[in-house]
This record gives C-alpha cells, sequence and structure tokens, in this order.
C-alpha cells in the first residue's frame, strides 16, 4: 500500500449507509458482510461520536465484494443519496438562501463532496441547467474492470444534492467511467438540474 493510500479516510457516515442499504436489500448479505469485515452499521454510527474518520481498507475491500451483488447500483445510489442527508446535517451545512439553482449545487459540492473522495479530485463544471463532476481515481471504479458504471454512491449524492437546490427532482447519471473504457483516466456524472 502507497502512502497516499495509508493517509485515505472516509467519514463513518459513508460506510454506516453503505452497509445500511445493504441491510434493506437483502439482510443475509449484510450479515455476511459485517462478519466478514467485523463491521456493523449500528456501531459505525456510534463511532461518530468517537472518530471523524474511517480508513480505506474495509470500505475498498467491502465495496470489492459488493460490486457482485446484483442490486449494486440500486445499494451504492441509495448509500450515496442518505450520506448527503446525515453529513450534511452533521456540517450544519446551510449556503446563503439567496443562492439557487447552479451556484447553490456548486457551493455545497464544493463543501460536501471532499469528504467522500478519500485521494480522489474531482472538477465541477457547468452548463446552463446541467452540471458536471469529474471524479479522478474514484474508490469504487479504482483498478478494477466492469461491464457497467460503478459510482452510483456519487451519482446518488449528487442527485439528492442537486434536489435540494431546484424545484422537483434532480437526476444524475454516470456517463463516463474508468472501469467501462480502459482509455478513461475519469468518471464523469452528469446532473440535470
Amino acid at each position: 500500500m502507497d502512502g497516499d493510500a495509508k493517509l485515505e479516510r472516509y467519514p463513518p457516515v459513508m460506510m454506516h449507509c453503505l452497509l445500511s442499504a445493504v441491510r434493506r436489500f437483502e439482510p443475509d448479505f449484510y450479515a455476511h458482510l459485517c462478519r466478514a469485515y467485523h463491521l456493523d452499521a449500528d456501531r459505525i454510527l456510534g463511532l461518530f461520536s468517537e472518530v471523524e474518520e474511517l480508513g480505506a481498507a474495509q470500505l475498498t475491500a467491502m465495496v470489492g465484494e459488493l460490486r457482485e451483488h446484483q442490486a449494486y447500483h440500486e445499494i451504492v445510489f441509495l448509500a450515496g443519496r442518505n450520506a448527503l442527508h446525515t453529513y450534511a446535517e452533521q456540517q450544519h451545512a446551510r449556503p446563503s438562501p439567496l443562492l439557487t439553482g447552479a451556484s447553490r449545487f456548486n457551493t455545497l459540492a464544493k463543501q460536501l463532496l471532499p469528504a467522500f473522495l478519500g485521494r480522489s479530485s474531482y472538477v465541477l463544471m457547468s452548463r446552463g441547467n446541467l452540471q458536471f463532476v469529474e471524479l479522478h481515481d474514484s474508490v469504487f471504479a479504482r483498478g478494477v474492470h466492469a461491464v457497467r458504471p460503478l459510482c452510483g454512491f456519487y451519482c446518488g449524492f449528487l442527485a439528492e444534492l442537486g434536489s435540494t437546490c431546484v424545484p422537483g427532482a434532480a437526476i444524475s447519471t454516470e456517463v463516463r467511467c474508468v472501469a467501462l473504457e480502459p482509455d478513461a483516466t475519469s468518471c464523469l456524472l452528469q446532473i440535470s438540474l
């Protein structure tokens, strides 16, 4: 493991929301993951008061196994949506009420998204009502090959974030994934506000 990976950290809410989403879709698989990786969603929730961050080793291992599950996208999408609400509440994220639409989305994305990226980086871009988030080195797609996009956690997170910025629901889609395209250097998510 390189030096950067040793320092990679994620908020406990990320693991908690992933495990809670697995438990909702398939309790037996949840029990297996908890035993295999010495995890428990309720215990992790209790860690909020004890630690601010968790390391990447268990997250990477669990996501690797989770990728094989038939409801992978639904699980990680739900986890991302729930993580946004829980983390925003913890951080007391409240942008100026004068900001709306794309301005509000960009402000909140810059405030909340970085905590869930570990060593990954991102670039925000806007084109009218379309917002784009380019992710470099996503923990969900890092070093794997897949037949479907893998960054559903971020899709859920950003769709829910977009929905807090405009009336109605925002739609988030992963339009490029490094796991699908061998020549791609980043994942690209499109959010329609």
